[in-house]
């Protein structure tokens, strides 16, 4: 009997079962969309992180330090983005712009740029919004095909399409309330998990003090390394973008905005929030760990660079396998698919409801037939899975894909909503111009001088140039394109 096979099954008969009790809950299109505006602040707390501890943490976060460490200055790369970067974006959310944001009383992000810019500038940012994302749910299913393939030994294709089965599923049965149970329950396997594999990684390598010893000193500065080959600038530029493709990016994405309008109260979402982005923080600490833990085990020949097949994403079911007692790693193998669904549950949702109220309505009238509309949330939850899917199958990296979608968002989207908020000066003429050109940076400007391919698009290589000039030039037609107008807008 394959032990493996039957822990995930029971783990799924228990989402099956939440995603029931959830169904019961949604009578309406508000329901699915935002719970009914009803979430209280524990299980807003556990939205909002199961929100962003997905299989791009678990998996992706896991493969980037086993590479690189924290920071690794001459590849220019490492974990500052995610965790670091997603837990600041949490706490900068919660405090700066999730009260203004739910005085709308909209659903999606697009409601405010609706009302803020009008209707044409909803749709802009709703295309925006849906570009980015779909990178992002792309790196969920990535992380789904790569544990069945490696644990249960199903081919990689076969392991996406059943992953992406699951998740429509229970995400489909109860909109926001299934995500919000579902990542109650998975956050807390995941947490489980991740507190019982730190102490056996470090007792197979031999304590923090042996990882300390035989990895290179860069690998464990959090800060860039002095490098002759690099200037100060050099050194600084790739680190700050870093911090800025989520902690900044993610501001705008559409799944966050969409927790925070399902909360009870103002007060319930500011905390929340932040509560949520300090636990990322050290749970996402203890990830990076676990990646240089990895890699510390292979510097002492316990595990081989071949038992990864070349993919360093694959360390944590290798570790799983070989360190954990069966029943151990039963339980974690179900906490990473718990990471992976409460990420792409929520983000599924939010790719669906930015579709059906923001996209839908300039083809067709409104309907008030409810269940109709409920359906057409349902299907679009559909389509887009297959969309990231075939994304997915094409290119495996789920750290990349992430950070891409992320990225997307911060060129186009992040700036002309700091302004929107907090500049009356902002006008219409000046989101379109700061959208677009920010975008023409980061998406057509790399692929033009670096050439037309998924990998070279989303990471070219000075990738941190590309991430730190979009959102400046962004600002810059943003705010020259507005002061032009002499206008206010309230």
């Amino acid at each position: 009997m394959n032990w493996y096979l039957l822990g995930i099954g029971i783990y799924i008969v228990l989402l099956v079962g939440v995603s029931i009790y959830a169904s019961k809950k949604v009578k309406t299109g508000e329901d699915f969309d935002v719970a009914g505006r009803s979430l209280p602040y524990w299980l807003l707390s556990f939205t909002f992180a199961g929100l962003w501890f997905g299989g791009g943490t678990v998996i992706g976060t896991t493969g980037v330090a086993f590479d690189y460490g924290f920071w690794s200055t001459e590849a220019a790369w490492g974990v500052i983005p995610d965790p670091y970067g997603a837990g600041l974006c949490l706490i900068l959310a919660g405090l700066f712009y999730f009260t203004t944001l739910r005085k709308l009383g909209g659903v999606t992000l697009a409601d405010f740029f609706e009302a803020r810019f009008g209707k044409k500038a909803a749709l802009l940012s709703t295309l925006v919004m849906i570009f980015g994302w779909t990178f992002f749910v792309a790196a969920q299913i990535v992380v789904f095909g790569k544990i069945f393939n490696s644990i249960l030994g199903w081919s990689f294709n076969l392991s996406i399409w059943i992953g992406v089965v699951l998740i429509v599923l229970y995400t489909i049965a109860g909109g926001l309330w299934s995500v919000a149970l579902t990542d109650m329950v998975q956050m807390i396997i995941v947490l489980i998990g991740i507190i019982i594999a730190v102490p056996i990684g470090l007792n197979a390598v031999g304590g923090i003090q042996e990882v300390k010893a035989v990895l290179p000193p860069e690998m464990l500065s959090f800060t860039p390394s002095f490098h002759p080959d690099f200037s100060t600038a050099g050194r600084w530029i790739p680190w700050i973008s870093g911090w800025m493709i989520i902690a900044l990016g993610s501001i705008a994405s559409p799944d966050i905005t969409q927790v925070a309008q399902a909360g009870l109260t103002d007060k319930d979402v500011k905390r929340a929030s932040v509560t949520a982005g300090f636990i990322y923080w050290f749970f996402g600490s203890l990830i990076v760990l676990l990646g240089l833990i990895g890699a510390a085990l292979v510097a002492q020949g316990t595990l081989t660079l071949e038992m990864l097949g070349g993919d360093s994403e694959l360390i944590m079911p290798v570790m799983i396998q070989e360190l954990f007692p069966l029943p151990l790693a039963i339980i974690f193998v179900s906490a990473i698919l718990a990471a992976v669904m409460s990420s792409a549950d929520g983000a599924l949702l939010a790719l669906s409801t930015l579709f059906s109220r923001n996209i839908l309505p300039f083809f067709r009238k409104a309907s008030a037939d409810e269940k109709k509309e409920l359906l057409i949330c349902r299907l679009v939850v559909v389509v887009f899975a297959v969309l990231t899917t075939v994304i997915g199958i094409a290119y495996p990296n789920a750290f990349l894909l992430m950070n891409f979608g992320f990225d997307s968002l911060l060129a186009g989207l992040f700036v002309p909503l700091t302004l929107g908020i907090y500049w009356k000066r902002t006008s219409v003429k000046g989101f379109f111009a700061g959208v677009i050109s920010g975008i023409l940076v980061r998406v057509v400007l790399s692929g033009f001088l670096e050439g037309w391919t998924l990998e070279t698009v989303m990471y070219p290589e000075k990738w941190y140039l590309y991430t730190m000039i979009a959102p400046l030039v962004n600002l810059l037609f943003t705010v020259s394109v507005s002061l032009l107008e002499k206008k206010e807008y309230e």
